[in-house]
């Protein structure tokens, strides 16, 4: 005998939040593959606070180096850009989830 459930108002919105979250996350991802970004914006998107964590902690140990669970980095003279996918992962592994780039 088939069993019916039902949804309550509450389980229904928490299920649109999460979807949302994940599409605006799979569209950051497909939109800026790989746009490179400035200082404030690489740190606005990772979720880190100061410019010293980024180059401490943050960021991998050379210039055009992807490692996991850092942000890849590259050099334009003395300005560092940032690769937006790699903030986007180091943003997702810091809260405890997976990390979507390959």
């Amino acid at each position: 005998m088939p069993a019916i459930s039902f949804v309550t108002p509450e389980q229904h919105a928490e299920a649109l939040l999460r979807i949302e979250r994940l599409e605006n996350l799979l569209g950051a991802y497909v939109s800026s593959q790989e746009e490179w970004l400035p200082t404030d914006a690489a740190l606005k998107t990772s979720g880190i606070k100061t410019r010293e964590t980024l180059v401490k902690y943050a960021r991998a140990s050379r210039p055009g180096t992807p490692e996991a669970g850092r942000i890849t980095y590259r050099k334009e003279g003395v300005k560092c850009l940032y690769l937006r996918s790699s903030c986007i992962d180091y943003a997702q592994r810091k809260i405890g989830q997976p990390a979507l780039a390959a």
